[in-house]
């Protein structure tokens, strides 16, 4: 099942990626710089030395480059959200879509995701000056500016809602712990490499032994990402299978006119701002309020009322 997704999709909600970049080119730039310093120290140095010294400065930026990704990736997914003031509310409103964003991390948080939208209001709490405009609109602190985002499917004017997984946190955790690890067991491996071959002399041999030790970091940063990643991924997904994760998120509706509370936050990754995480969703009514039948008269939850169940057997 697809998560539901907002437009437009424009410089606001690609800031996040704009952020990680930053981390991909100072940690690009840091390690070829003390690869730099590291290859002044050489003497002796002709030709061939000089052109493997190069090609080491420019391995060992690929591997600074993968571990900005992974370290600026975590730093960030934990700085998104910011939280506003009051910083619970409630909004009622058509539920426009509803999904769960499954994949593969980080490409996919596999959150489950709600675009609320008319009748939109906002039913606690009870402010003055705080209406939905407001809601939709202002920043909160830090967290740059805000867009009014508008729901992909319909086109119509939206309220973004989530309800967090385990797996995005635990694998942007894992996904940075292991491509600092497998840098650092890259390095020890690439100086061991060098020992054993005795390539710790001046001049060709130092250069050539310099290349070798970027390319094992690279590697290790590489392997270690993508390994810390799916370690991460699986123990997120036990946690939620632990959780009532899945039952909180199939309890809202496409279709239903529904009351969701929760925090509410600004999403500095994709500049606007929204729910998350969903703490409770309240079933107001299931009549085709998005113009696309979903089975579920009014009628059925009137009579379900007097059972207490959701028609179809879910408790919201």
């Amino acid at each position: 099942m697809a998560g539901c997704d907002t437009s437009p999709h424009n410089d606001l909600y690609k800031s996040g990626e704009r952020r990680v970049v930053n981390w991909v080119l100072g940690g690009a730039g840091g390690v070829a710089l003390a690869a730099y310093l590291e290859s002044a120290g050489i003497s002796g140095l002709t030709g061939g030395a000089i052109a493997l010294i190069i090609a080491a400065i420019a391995v060992a930026a690929l591997a600074g480059a993968v571990l900005g990704f992974f370290i600026g990736f975590a730093v960030l997914w934990f700085d998104r959200l910011h939280v506003q003031n009051p910083s619970q509310i409630t909004m009622a409103g058509c539920v426009l879509c509803a999904g769960k964003n499954t994949g593969v991390p980080p490409f996919n948080d596999n959150d489950w995701t709600f675009n609320l939208g008319f009748p939109l209001t906002l039913l606690d709490p009870i402010m003055a000056g705080l209406d939905v405009q407001e809601i939709r609109t202002r920043s909160a602190p830090g967290a740059g500016a805000v867009q009014l985002i508008f729901d992909s499917g319909s086109g119509k004017p939206a309220f973004h809602c989530e309800i967090g997984s385990h797996i995005g946190d635990y694998a942007a955790v894992g996904a940075a712990v292991g491509s600092v690890a497998g840098a650092i067991a890259g390095a020890l491996a690439g100086a061991a490499i060098c020992a054993a071959l005795g390539l710790l002399t001046f001049g060709i041999g130092a250069a050539l032994c310099l290349l070798i030790a970027a390319a094992m970091i690279l590697a290790g940063a590489v392997a270690g990402g993508i390994v810390g990643d799916a370690v991460g991924g699986v123990a997120g997904w036990i946690a939620d299978e632990l959780s009532d994760f899945n039952e909180r998120g199939e309890a809202v509706t496409r279709g239903c006119l529904m009351n969701l509370t929760g925090r509410w936050v600004t999403d500095a990754g994709h500049g606007h701002n929204e729910i998350h995480d969903v703490a409770s969703a309240q079933l107001v009514e299931c009549n085709d309020c998005d113009g696309d039948p979903t089975g579920a008269a009014s009628s059925a939850l009137i009579a379900a009322a007097g059972i207490g169940r959701h028609p179809t057997g879910r408790d919201p």
